[in-house]
């Protein structure tokens, strides 16, 4: 039977009712041509490309994972055809300018539609979207030659882009590479080292790869400030042909999941003869990156919440079609079984995944549109659209990463015994989607961001933006009598952050950041749930409004759908902050003094 992954009418329901956008982003001059019907257009070209070519080989690409034999890297054939199909459909280029090729779409569009990508076969929309925004850092701080040199191929989705920043002895910290880079008279430099964990990093679908790699200059300062950003390509374009450029793949990683989508182990300079092209100005090579990095933890968390859609609408249809059981109340043997839709229990776990996947599109769409306002709104919006897009990138990233590895167990648990075969999807989403907290830097990584850098942005700006932002939906939903209740208590969860926030203030001035930042992940855990609460309150507004409009979309059911989960985040969800507070409010530093 024909199985559904994703929820176009969610979609439209949160760019158009939720967020306007088709009022507010046609305002911006660079994306004029982007009214309702333009949009709209975008979401279902998405989805006929996403139930073509993604959909389809999405349990094939698990089953034929990646192998390297003889030097070459095999993939799926079927997966050249999807990487293709994107490139000619203009998706890699979709954000660039129209001179460059490009739709000039907004970031926020794109978002949406590539959460119908992902939904569908997020292992195989990754080779793609890797290689637009290392296109992207090109068309950005490269020179002109690099810029006519690789992003035509890259747009064209011949050529495979990456972002090659793991080294073995340095793993996430970045001021410990030791790749290195010596000056050629030639005007390129020589490395030589080595990457891991390089998504993308080579396959058989790509005439050629290009990465964008960081590396030490000789010489360079130590740390951080050392680090440059170079173009390194598999092959290099020389004499009008391409010819190799000493860089290996020496193997692959055997993952839990996505086994159709490479991790590769590159050597680099084995020969003495890998050349590089230095990006931008040397020793900022981290800062240039982090335009990448950023735009790829937006994306993790898109892939996240995609991964954990496909598996809501997997174990919903299950739970519709399955029956055992029957009521507490009716034991008669002699009745039918129940759909087990009907059991308590079972709506509570379909609730969760409901509002996981539901209340993290909405945190991601939110996020796209304060990129789109920092990039192209109007002066006096733009910084404060800057400070809120770096605030709330590192929960953006992780809150969909963390609660959709619990949303797919939930689904798993729907199905009970049949989830844990691979007759059904769910073991396969359960062991792919785990991946997403530790991309782009473990939940760890962020709860330190978040804590011990992003909340004290601008003597703390960024975080009064946001408080600012949610008092501000606080007070439109109390105008609703069936919001109200739930206004009060996003009112007193905000009043929590505050106190929690004050409190490790007061902590970081008196003792060593060890005690101040060892609790970082669970202050990440409890602004992430009072972050997916705005978000659902913003939707119970629009849900409330569209059940009044006469004029507005059908049927009543999908609002009253809103509004039941939105009751259920605030009753089952939110309120697990209390034992956050509690906790981080607590003066016993265990996990700093244990011996």
């Amino acid at each position: 039977m024909a199985r559904e992954y994703v929820s176009l009418r969610t979609l439209r329901f949160l760019l158009f009712e939720v967020f306007g956008v088709q009022e507010t982003l046609p305002r911006i001059e660079r994306f004029s041509d982007y009214d309702r019907e333009a949009m709209d257009m975008a979401l279902e070209a998405a989805k006929q490309l996403a139930d073509q070519h993604f959909f389809p080989i999405y349990r094939e690409m698990d089953t034929h994972k990646v192998r390297l034999e003889n030097g070459r890297v095999h993939t799926l054939p079927a997966l050249g055809d999807a990487i293709r199909a994107m490139a000619e459909g203009g998706w890699i280029s979709a954000p660039a300018d129209f001179e460059e090729g490009g739709q000039q779409m907004p970031w926020t569009l794109l978002q949406a539609c590539l959460f119908v990508l992902y939904s569908a076969n997020g292992n195989a929309a990754s080779y793609a979207l890797l290689t637009q925004s290392a296109a992207g850092l090109i068309r950005r701080y490269g020179s002109p030659e690099l810029k006519e040199t690789y992003v035509p191929h890259m747009f064209a989705g011949r050529w495979q882009g990456t972002m090659a920043l793991t080294e073995p002895q340095a793993g996430s910290s970045l001021m410990d590479l030791s790749t290195t880079a010596v000056p050629d008279e030639g005007g390129f430099y020589r490395l030589r080292g080595q990457k891991i964990f390089i998504s993308g990093g080579d396959h058989d679908h790509a005439e050629n790869v290009v990465h964008l790699l960081l590396a030490r200059i000789e010489g360079a300062p130590p740390g951080t400030k050392g680090v440059s950003l170079f173009v390194v390509p598999k092959l290099r374009p020389e004499g009008g042909r391409l010819v190799p450029n000493d860089v290996t793949t020496a193997g692959l990683f055997e993952k839990m999941g996505q086994r159709g989508y490479v991790a590769a182990h590159l050597m680099l300079g084995e020969g003495g003869d890998c050349r590089g092209w230095l990006v931008g100005e040397p020793h900022k090579g981290l800062a240039y990156m982090f335009q990448m990095m950023n735009e790829a933890r937006i994306g993790t968390g898109n892939m996240a919440a995609g991964m954990a859609s496909a598996a809501y609408h997997a174990s919903l249809q299950y739970a519709r079609e399955r029956a055992q059981g029957r009521h507490p109340s009716r034991k008669d043997p002699t009745l039918p079984p129940v759909p087990i839709i009907e059991h308590a229990d079972v709506r509570r776990m379909l609730l969760f995944q409901k509002a996981v996947v539901e209340g993290s599109i909405a945190l991601l769409v939110q996020c796209s549109l304060y990129f789109d306002r920092s990039h192209y709104g109007s002066p006096e919006e733009r910084e404060d659209a800057h400070l809120l897009l770096e605030l709330l990138t590192p929960v953006c990233k992780s809150w969909p990463a963390e609660m959709g590895n619990l949303s797919v167990s939930m689904g798993m648990q729907v199905l009970g015994g049949a989830g844990y075969t691979t007759d059904f999807p769910l073991e396969q989403y359960y062991r792919d989607i785990r991946v997403n907290a530790i991309y782009e830097g473990t939940t760890g990584i962020h709860g330190l961001d978040l804590l011990g850098r992003k909340v004290f942005l601008h003597d703390g700006r960024a975080l009064k933006l946001f408080a600012g932002e949610v008092s501000e939906t606080i007070a439109r939903a109390a105008q609703h009598e069936r919001l109200q209740p739930h206004a009060k208590a996003l009112g007193e969860a905000l009043q929590t952050l505050q106190t929690v926030t004050r409190h490790l203030a007061r902590l970081a001035q008196t003792r060593p950041p060890e005690y101040f930042l060892a609790d970082a992940v669970l202050y990440l855990e409890c602004f992430g749930h009072i972050a997916v609460a705005w978000q659902w309150l913003r939707q119970g507004i629009a849900a409330v409004q569209g059940l009044e409009s006469e004029d507005g979309p059908q049927p009543e059911a999908f609002y009253r759908g809103k509004l039941l989960t939105l009751d259920y985040f605030f009753e089952y969800e939110l309120p697990k902050i209390q034992g956050l507070r509690s906790r981080l409010l607590s003066s016993n530093h265990l996990t700093v003094e244990l011996e």
